[in-house]
């Protein structure tokens, strides 16, 4: 199938801004203890550099996509990539822990516009079938590579040149995606829904997804029974409940509720965890294949012990990256071709949000489990031992602490090893073929 004109260039601005945006994600873990001696700062008052920027990012990308359909999405991104270059040179002249964290913020709402955008601008470009397939394929294969890349290119330069360039490396890269999105980035001509936009809708979705992916965070930090966590969780579900009534009263809403009705509502709720490689195999059959490999890669890195060496965990790795790479790519093709093309920027946005609220999720409930299952063996040491600081277990309860920590990795993983026979046959049952022709919003 003839691709449009310009969709080469899309792709590579938008493969470009992934690669960017991944990078950043990553690379700040690798120097918070350098940021912390500079600085003057404690680790866990550091860590919400790293967790502003992901309760900034998750609140804004649904109304990112949203918006996008009706003010333009290349607006939106350009405007995104212009906030986070400047927020991004911002967080290496950080002059304090205060000044990181709100400049951190910052980039987490320019990446939220450029991530809620992605791959509206991808669908615009290519038509649905195996062309935006392979793009979604390639734009999927750079952030991956990027976030493999991460840690080690923020170790380098904090070695090298010291950690305000793991920031200030983003400006000319930043600098080089906004004069593609000026120069050549083009989206076809706009089928913009009818109506304004929805200002108490965006307003109540941020307000909402933060608030929830801030209980999903604090949490394990906090303890899940601890007022303030309780209270933010009630709040979130609150929220919840009322922006679906007040989206269901309207027609220019951020998330318009009629496109479940197509019936989009099972695709879009297994679309973070579906994909379709190409059109030789259907998209149930490829999601659940990737389903049937995490899962015997769970089982295998179960089998790790206190005396095992690196070849014991490396099969369950490998396999776990394969059906990882069967699934995540065309998950977003999914998405997008279920619904019609001037939605494509709230599928976009939404779909995206499910990841950092499905990662929140994941962290805090495997992370619940890796604790008990230490605490029960370890008690009052349960926190030491879950963080690998094995230098503050005496020798003589040494290998009690190893036992205890490879012990509870293998639960963890057996737990997630028993969620992959659900995940195959949800597979199975809801993404279906008839489903794969978007229908227009108007019926």
């Amino acid at each position: 199938m003839t691709q449009r004109p310009k969709a080469g260039w899309t792709l590579a601005v938008v493969c470009l801004a992934a690669v960017l945006l991944t990078l950043d994600i990553t690379i700040v873990n690798v120097a918070l203890p350098e940021i912390a001696g500079e600085l003057q700062a404690r680790l866990d008052g550091l860590q919400w550099a790293i967790n502003g920027y992901t309760l900034a990012f998750a609140a804004l990308l649904l109304t990112s996509g949203s918006v996008s359909d009706r003010v333009g999405r290349r607006a939106i991104f350009t405007a995104g990539v212009v906030l986070f270059t400047a927020a991004s040179a911002a967080c290496g002249s950080a002059w304090s822990p205060g000044a990181l964290v709100a400049f951190r913020i910052a980039q987490g709402v320019g990446g939220a516009m450029v991530m809620g955008t992605a791959m509206a601008l991808i669908a615009g470009a290519y038509p649905a079938g195996r062309a935006r397939q392979s793009a979604i394929g390639a734009f999927s294969a750079a952030g991956g590579a990027a976030a493999g890349l991460g840690p080690l290119a923020g170790g380098l330069l904090v070695d090298t040149l010291g950690w305000r360039w793991i920031f200030w490396i983003n400006v000319p890269v930043g600098v080089l995606v906004l004069a593609g999105a000026l120069l050549r980035l083009r989206e076809p001509a706009r089928q913009a829904p009818a109506g304004r936009i929805d200002a108490l809708g965006a307003a109540l979705a941020v307000v909402m997804l933060f608030v929830l992916n801030y209980a999903l965070i604090a949490g394990p930090d906090q303890g899940w029974g601890s007022p303030g966590v309780l209270a933010t969780l009630v709040a979130g579900l609150v929220l919840l409940g009322l922006f679906g009534v007040v989206q269901a009263r309207r027609p220019y809403a951020v998330l318009d509720v009629r496109l479940f009705r197509v019936p989009t509502l099972p695709i879009l709720v297994v679309a973070p965890l579906a994909g379709r490689l190409g059109q030789k195999i259907s998209a149930s059959r490829l999601m659940a294949g990737g389903f049937a490999l995490i899962t015997v890669a769970f089982l295998l890195l179960a089998r790790v012990g206190p005396d095992s060496d690196w070849s014991v965990a490396f099969p369950g790795f490998v396999l776990l990256g394969v059906g990882g790479a069967l699934a995540f790519p065309p998950l977003l093709g999914v998405t997008l071709d279920v619904v019609p093309r001037e939605r494509a920027g709230m599928a976009s946005g939404l779909s995206n949000t499910f990841f950092p609220l499905g990662t929140a999720t994941g962290v805090a409930l495997f992370g619940a489990i890796f604790t008990s299952r230490i605490g029960a063996e370890l008690p009052g040491r349960a926190a030491a031992v879950a963080g690998g600081r094995f230098d503050l277990v005496s020798g003589s309860d040494l290998e009690a602490a190893r036992s205890a920590f490879t012990g509870a990795l293998s639960t963890t993983c057996l737990v997630a090893a028993a969620a992959g026979p659900a995940g195959v046959a949800i597979s199975l049952l809801l993404i279906r073929a008839r489903d794969m022709e978007p229908v227009p919003v108007s019926t």
